[in-house]
């Protein structure tokens, strides 16, 4: 099914606007959930020929994370995951699985919680575990991913903002120039340079390398312009801080 805004869209392709993701699909498009919900991938496995063995959409990804076609070949995904590290331990691939220096990641903390709904310990090897314990550990990752429903939208039915931008930007290599993706420190996009311009635009010196790569500079310039703005210096670039960065004038 095509979509009308945009004839040449793709299932699994994402757009950014203002900080908000909406991933479309054949015959929907999803916004406004956890990032799990939109890319219907409950255990925000990321993007990666393992990912896309697994059914994920080939080179398609939405904040580093891969896109499944649907909820239940996503979930299946988390299932084989794990089935394929038999020899590893519950905590090992814990911390593999959610790294401590990523966001707020607490692994030691996940691990526990999964072997709780397990009824065993932290050292477990997952080969040891049952095609029904699988699946238990899969709905636990899934839960500590956050899976939180937003809104579909069909085709000719989208939201009057969504649909303004992609007049405005109706081809894909317009929409990628133009993208505004929720970034903060590590993340890596094309989208991170329209905030690094925008930055240097206001006057932000020295000026930023318009790269791509939100490193400690990036963070550091956006918790300058927050702190400016009267906004909270989290080093976040999402709904606030893009509309406010749109809205200042340099």
């Amino acid at each position: 099914m095509s979509w009308p805004e945009a004839p040449d869209m793709e299932p699994g392709d994402v757009v950014n606007i203002l900080g908000v993701d909406h991933v479309f699909y054949d015959d929907v498009m999803r916004t406004g959930g956890t990032i799990a919900w939109n890319n219907q991938n409950p255990g925000n496995i990321v993007r990666s020929g393992e990912a896309e063995s697994y059914g994920a959409y080939p080179g398609k990804q939405n904040g580093g994370f891969a896109v499944f076609p649907d909820e239940a070949t996503g979930f299946e995904a988390v299932r084989r995951y794990l089935s394929r590290r038999g020899d590893r331990t519950i905590d090992s691939v814990m911390h593999d699985y959610a790294p401590e220096k990523h966001g707020s990641n607490d692994p030691a903390a996940y691990a526990q919680k999964v072997a709780a709904a397990l009824g065993v310990g932290t050292d477990t090897t997952l080969g040891s575990l049952d095609d029904g314990q699988l699946t238990v550990f899969a709905s636990s990752i899934q839960q500590i991913e956050g899976w939180r429903p937003g809104q579909p939208h069909g085709p000719g039915a989208l939201p009057e903002d969504v649909a303004g931008w992609l007049a405005d930007h109706p081809g894909r290599a317009e929409r990628a120039a133009a993208d505004q993706p929720f970034a903060r420190r590590g993340t890596v996009a094309e989208g991170v340079k329209n905030i690094q311009r925008r930055l240097n635009e206001l006057g932000r010196t020295p000026p930023l390398d318009v790269d791509g790569d939100f490193g400690p500079r990036s963070d550091e310039a956006v918790r300058w312009f927050q702190a400016n703005q009267g906004l909270a210096a989290d080093g976040m670039v999402g709904n606030k801080t893009w509309r406010r960065l749109m809205e200042v004038q340099g």
